[in-house]
């Protein structure tokens, strides 16, 4: 599948796309939520993994945008912040999953195995 990765910090995006390259996706990584936004506007991705806290424009913003432009493609949100509120206000704003960090590899690789989908 064809992933789109949208993380500012340098250790998750060298661990995250590793893992999902390993288990044989292709991975296009955006380092802020404004780039992200217009790259799954732009672009063709099976599924799209938002951060929530990112430079230029929040994850859960860049998910609301999204939607209100009309994408369909799964869109999974994966950040440190566990507090109910935070999970509440990015499953309304369009995510079709709220995971945690710290997450394992096989966790991560079983997120995209379950919401992903070849793009149409």
């Amino acid at each position: 599948m064809r992933l789109l990765l949208v993380e500012d910090d340098s250790m998750n995006v060298t661990l995250f796309a590793d893992v999902l390259e390993d288990a044989g996706h292709t991975v296009v990584v955006a380092r802020d939520g404004t780039r992200g936004r217009d790259l799954a506007l732009a672009e063709r991705f099976d599924l799209c993994i938002f951060d929530i806290h990112l430079p230029g424009l929040r994850g859960d913003d860049a998910a609301r945008a999204l939607r209100a432009a009309g994408m369909t493609s799964p869109l999974i949100a994966l950040s440190s912040s566990a507090l109910a509120s935070e999970v509440e206000r990015g499953l309304g704003a369009g995510f079709d999953a709220y995971l945690t960090k710290p997450i394992s590899p096989a966790e991560l690789r079983e997120a995209v195995r379950r919401y992903g989908r070849p793009a149409a």
